[in-house]
């Protein structure tokens, strides 16, 4: 259960997350440079801490093209971002649009909330099995666990219903402080948010609360080409920053 946010700045356009796990997914994370012939370009990513490339959970290449996204459940025959390489092969893509392209002819299709920005500009897709809807974003705009413009249902809000309300919570309040967001550690405040916390609704959740608690937190400057990444929960663990090294 993730928060996703993206936002126009000066300094172009910003994606970030929190990765919030649940009991079926790995718990840890990484940041990875990927830097190979197979790549065609280098990309850092966000994965899992073993050689198993089985587990992604966002990234930016080196030309500044970032993807984020969170899993929203509509389909039991539905296919994950998560656990196979799909963000790797979204991050050969040169501009948002051409990852757009290559995430349309994935077949089947990926399941789920995204983002996918460039400097210039930056795309939302809600992804189920049979269908994606897509949208440009102007300016701001915020994702969690439910869809806004598909019908589709997350299927685990039936099971636990308040997981819905922790959902539509995060929602409403990242649109608040997203208002209110200029830079970097504006950014990193909005992901440690901590409004609700006693009713277990926050944007950050802490180990104090239930096990769906949040295990890291990342940030891509897409017009610099940085990266900020909490490894662990972000109300402990220092945003560090990462470049891309020289050629």
């Amino acid at each position: 259960m993730c928060t996703l946010a993206a936002k126009k700045m000066s300094d172009g356009w910003f994606l970030a997350k929190t990765r919030d796990p649940v009991s079926w997914m790995r718990w840890d994370d990484e940041i990875r440079l990927f830097d190979s012939k197979s790549d065609r370009l280098r990309k850092y990513i966000i994965q899992n801490p073993d050689i198993h490339e089985d587990g992604y959970y966002g990234g930016m290449n080196e030309k500044g093209v970032a993807f984020v996204s969170t899993y929203v459940h509509v389909d039991e025959n539905q296919i994950s971002y998560i656990r196979r390489p799909y963000v790797r092969f979204i991050l050969d893509a040169g501009s948002a649009k051409e990852a757009v392209t290559i995430i349309k002819r994935f077949y089947p299709k990926i399941g789920g909330n995204m983002f996918i920005a460039d400097s210039r500009e930056c795309f939302a897709i809600e992804g189920a099995p049979e269908r994606y809807f897509i949208e440009k974003i102007k300016g701001a705009s915020v994702k969690t666990n439910h869809y806004v413009h598909l019908p589709d249902k997350n299927l685990v809000f039936s099971a636990n219903p308040a997981l819905k309300t922790w959902s539509e919570f995060r929602k409403s309040r990242a649109e608040e402080l997203l208002k209110k967001t200029e830079n970097v550690k504006d950014m990193e405040n909005l992901l440690r948010d901590r409004k609700n916390s006693e009713k277990g609704i926050s944007i950050c959740r802490t180990s104090k609360e239930l096990a769906c608690y949040t295990h890291s937190a990342f940030i891509f400057d897409t017009q610099n080409k940085t990266i900020y990444y909490s490894q662990g929960n972000p109300l402990e663990n220092p945003f560090k920053k990462y470049v891309f090294p020289k050629k």
